[in-house]
């Protein structure tokens, strides 16, 4: 039986002597997207598709980035930009 949403997991381990990130995951949408990046070991299956698998990826596949802050604009500074805007779309 598939995992339901609260059993699902996605873990990353890295391994600083190798240089390696091992990968277990129990998240479809995970298991897809990996399926194109590495090769992965099936450890449980429903009908024919993977429902927990494991995996190694190499250092450079894994990326961290920062999420940036959401603007936090003034009232009047909103203002503004909505006439620059409108400006823009009129000189079309």
């Amino acid at each position: 039986m598939a995992y339901s949403r609260e059993e699902q997991e996605t873990s990353l381990v890295f391994d600083n002597s190798t240089g390696e990130w091992t990968v277990y995951s129990t998240v479809p949408k995970h298991i897809r997207k990996l399926s194109k990046l590495t090769e992965l070991f099936v450890l449980e299956s429903e009908d024919d598709r993977p429902i927990a698998v494991r995996g190694t990826l190499t250092e450079k596949q894994v990326s961290m980035k920062n999420i940036p802050k959401k603007r936090e604009m003034t009232e009047e500074q909103r203002q503004q930009a909505a006439e620059r805007l409108s400006k823009a779309r009129n000189a079309l």
